[in-house]
């Protein structure tokens, strides 16, 4: 394969760039000829590494090349292209509105996607792994950074971005020292980890929420997703085993208390303050759904925009919304506990997109 199989990807990334520069020069003629050339920039890396790796469109290193670059594959690297465009907003006096959170919003969604397409369509390569692990790691860095540059997150929050990069480190100085690190097992929720900072770094780059809430909520997020770095750190040099059995009934009645007081106090707290109606009533719905346990996952996340949406309406901050906002994280990140009534969404968390569960004996 050469460059020619990716004339049509190049000509996408022409026009997003040509689109990107003339709306940026009739919005904000001063930061376009910046946003123009850091665009390009990321734009130019990300195609040369995709042509330096493209002898790895194929399934294993032993098997032949597909004849084509692949449906799964361009969606990743139309996932690159957003996050490369994401890259001009680092200039000052550019327009930005919803564009920077739009363009991340979609890198997150179809994170989802790409890998559930390539498994479809039968077409899973090491090409396809590389791109999108190059992919979410640079969309986290510039997202992060990009969050903190416009003033939505705290300047801590740019080591979420280099996690990836000194976890690579760490195996790295370990080589050097002459140890072998551990190949790191499946771990579902791993995975829901890197999915919900992306999501909460797109919606924190939405020209919507308070940067003292999302810098409340970003606490919350940022505990999971370093714990979780960190566990992986110790476990390349001392592979140990996860929870033991007898705790797995502890824990799910744990998060069990977690979701029946997080409903409670939420449902409480919307009737309790002079919010708008719309608030109250959608609140109220996830509120019945949190309290039964249906689609636990989601109607936390669903709880916390609302929140959001609450904090943004004239909600003050306060000890209380602080324990309801970490209690409703804890739900997205660890699920609903026992006695939900309906989860499928812990499908949609902890596995690929296109897989099977493993059926439970």
């Amino acid at each position: 394969m050469t460059y020619r199989d990716l004339r049509f990807e190049m000509l996408v990334a022409l026009a997003a760039l040509l689109v990107g520069g003339l709306w940026q020069r009739h919005v904000a003629p001063a930061g376009a000829p910046c946003w123009l050339a850091l665009s390009a920039l990321g734009v130019l890396y990300l195609l040369a590494y995709t042509l330096r790796h493209l002898g790895e469109n194929r399934p294993a290193s032993d098997t032949p090349l597909y004849p084509t670059f692949g449906a799964a594959n361009g969606l990743t690297l139309l996932r690159g292209l957003a996050v490369a465009l994401l890259l001009g907003f680092f200039c000052p006096r550019t327009a930005q509105g919803w564009v920077p959170g739009a363009l991340y919003t979609f890198v997150a969604l179809s994170d989802w996607w790409d890998g559930f397409l390539a498994r479809r369509t039968r077409r899973a390569s090491l090409l396809g792994q590389r791109l999108d692990l190059m992919v979410d790691g640079l969309g986290v860095l510039v997202a992060s950074a990009l969050a903190v540059v416009l003033g939505r997150l705290p300047w801590w929050y740019l080591s979420v971005g280099l996690a990836r990069y000194a976890f690579l480190l760490w195996e790295a100085g370990l080589r050097a020292l002459g140890r072998s690190p551990q190949p790191l097992p499946p771990e579902p929720q791993r995975r829901a980890n890197a999915g919900l900072m992306m999501g909460f770094l797109a919606v924190a780059l939405w020209p919507v929420f308070p940067p003292q809430a999302l810098t409340l909520v970003g606490v919350w997020f940022f505990i999971p997703f370093a714990a979780g770095f960190l566990r992986d750190a110790l476990w390349v040099i001392h592979p140990r085993s996860t929870s033991a059995p007898h705790e797995k009934p502890l824990l799910g009645a744990a998060y069990a208390l977690v979701r029946l007081l997080s409903a409670a106090g939420l449902g409480a707290l919307l009737w309790s303050h002079p919010l708008s109606g719309w608030l109250r009533w959608s609140g109220s719905l996830l509120v019945g759904l949190l309290a039964l346990g249906v689609l636990p996952r989601l109607a936390a996340l669903g709880g916390l925009l609302t929140f959001g949406a609450a904090w943004a309406a004239g909600l003050p901050l306060s000890p209380i919304t602080a324990l309801l906002s970490a209690g409703l994280t804890a739900i997205a990140f660890y699920g609903g506990g026992a006695a939900c009534l309906w989860a499928p969404d812990e499908r949609f968390f902890l596995t690929r997109a296109g897989v099977q569960p493993p059926v439970k004996g």
